[in-house]
């Protein structure tokens, strides 16, 4: 089979996105998060290693619950049946992506802490 050519890929992976935008709504949760994130970003004026961070953690759930779909989608497709072991790949799946929100919400406290001015014991 031919490769197709690179402008092509490169469409064929932005209707990838688009369709998990539309379709997915824990990645517009996700997306939601991002945005948040932004917005922090730009209000608190974070430094170039903390953004970095941010962005690098607010990505890596973006591309873990991708993945995930992805996971589901396939073994929805082999069986659309019900089966004990497609769950249990699907929980696995499920918990990668909570493993990466609780990396991120760990690091977003880390990092966001200082900004807000918050000293430990305050609350």
């Amino acid at each position: 089979m031919k490769k197709p050519p690179f402008h092509k890929s490169v469409q064929f992976t932005f209707r990838g996105i688009i369709w998990i935008l539309r379709n997915e709504r824990n990645f517009q949760i996700h997306i939601f998060g991002l945005i948040i994130n932004l917005f922090l970003i730009v209000f608190l004026e974070l430094s170039k290693m903390d953004t970095a961070l941010i962005l690098f953690c607010c990505f890596f759930v973006l591309v873990t619950e991708t993945l995930n779909t992805c996971v589901e989608k396939i073994c929805d497709y082999i069986q659309p049946e019900f089966d004990l072991r497609i769950g249990i790949i699907k929980d696995l799946a499920g918990g990668a992506v909570m493993l990466a929100t609780i990396c991120a919400i760990c690091v977003g406290v880390l990092v966001y802490w200082p900004y807000l001015g918050w000293r430990i014991g305050e609350f």
